[in-house]
């Protein structure tokens, strides 16, 4: 591929290499996520853990500030926990929504998005939660009533719970969504 231009100073040909290892992304991938990024100012040529702001991040995105779970992909992927991404995190989180991601890594994140108490499983109030984020995310007034929502989670725990314990754990999730064929299109967006 030859040696980075000077647009791509920090982004080197060893460090393009170690990105597209440890991703599901190509380094024509990479190149084009750093020049978009590197749009938003010097500091961002310079340092690849400068934080960038949901707004920032949505000029590049512009699917994610409509996502109803927009805000648990920002926490999730945020190596920081601020809300902010950075380089990287961007990276993790087009990997993951990339085509050739494997279903069984997506589905790992779906469930850390879908654990809104990040107690490491997903039980009623999580699943409560995404039915609301689901049906009546903009107040569109499509919110399910509650004693339908109850017996929804009760059908879905019943299938998906399958140590009977209440709750969703990370592997009973990858085996039920495994079973979803359209569970990997749905969780994936072209950058």
């Amino acid at each position: 591929m030859g040696s980075a231009t000077s647009s791509f100073a920090l982004l080197t040909e060893d460090i393009l290499d170690e990105y597209s290892m440890l991703t599901y992304l190509s380094k024509a991938e990479i190149l084009r996520l750093y020049k978009i990024f590197s749009n938003f100012g010097t500091e961002t040529l310079q340092n690849f853990h400068h934080r960038y702001s949901v707004n920032q991040v949505e000029l590049a995105f512009p699917q994610l500030k409509y996502n109803p779970f927009r805000d648990r992909i920002y926490k999730v992927f945020s190596s920081e926990k601020d809300g902010k991404l950075s380089f990287e995190d961007i990276l993790d989180l087009c990997s993951v929504m990339s085509q050739k991601c494997p279903d069984k890594v997506k589905a790992a994140w779906a469930f850390r998005i879908f654990d809104y108490d990040e107690d490491g499983a997903v039980g009623e109030r999580d699943l409560m939660m995404v039915m609301d984020r689901l049906t009546d995310w903009q107040n569109s007034g499509n919110r399910i009533d509650k004693n339908d929502q109850k017996h929804i989670v009760q059908v879905l725990l019943k299938e998906m719970d399958l140590e009977s314990n209440g709750t969703i754990g990370q592997l009973e999730f990858e085996h039920a969504v495994g079973k979803m064929s359209e569970f990997p299109h749905s969780f994936r967006f072209a950058f």
